[in-house]
């Protein structure tokens, strides 16, 4: 068949491909996704009458994760004052204020610059907002830590938490950072759960690609 000048009919079938998508994109179903649940966290199993505390210690250490506790902020500084000489850590990487405040009557130096990380192992320490038991992660924001480099440029990433900021789901951990800043959320908040991962090299598994190669996390009363 023969084309008047100027038409073209593979333009044709393009537009009216286009047409019957723009028109589905625009159907409105209102009981589409209407038997999804956005309050039932059924991705991943969670039974709250286990406890927080020990379902978190359990899922953290399965994410990789090396759990400690104290029972005094003392017991913390003595044991942390003993990996710094036995691991070479001195200086710790830190910009979290609560931090150097804990250790301002100790022998560890802390450097704040992760613009200029010249060690071939880079150990920072920060504390965090809460700990979320569902999925064994962390939540951390910059408010806590001091900035965004103090969690994202370590090889070995050291985290303080206490008790009370154990939640049970996610959604708790929102509800927790709403009460705590009310409309001034911090900026930078991320979920850390275990040490970095990716097989985007080669299709192998390479531990801190993109983040730190080893999380701790120290629980102090």
């Amino acid at each position: 068949m023969n084309f008047p000048f100027g038409y073209n009919k593979d333009c044709t079938n393009k537009e009216q491909i286009l047409a019957k998508v723009r028109s589905a994109i625009l159907e409105k179903d209102e009981n589409h996704f209407s038997d999804i649940n956005l309050q039932d966290d059924t991705w991943v199993p969670f039974k709250e009458d286990d406890g927080n505390e020990f379902t978190f210690i359990e899922r953290f250490k399965g994410n990789g994760g090396i759990f400690m506790y104290f029972e005094e902020v003392e017991h913390f500084k003595e044991a942390m004052q003993q990996f710094v000489v036995e691991n070479n850590w001195n200086p710790l990487l830190t910009t979290s204020p609560l931090i150097k405040e804990i250790f301002a009557d100790t022998d560890i130096t802390f450097y704040d610059d992760y613009n200029n990380l010249e060690r071939k192992k880079n150990v920072s320490i920060i504390d965090c907002e809460c700990l979320i038991a569902q999925t064994g992660s962390i939540l951390v924001s910059e408010a806590t830590a001091g900035s965004r480099a103090a969690y994202s440029c370590a090889d070995t990433l050291l985290v303080l938490a206490r008790p009370s900021q154990f939640v049970a789901k996610m959604k708790d951990a929102f509800a927790f950072m709403k009460v705590k800043y009310g409309d001034n959320q911090p900026s930078g908040m991320t979920i850390i759960s275990g040490a970095s991962r990716s097989t985007d090299i080669g299709n192998t598994l390479v531990m801190g690609a993109f983040g730190c190669k080893q999380i701790a996390l120290f629980l102090v009363e």
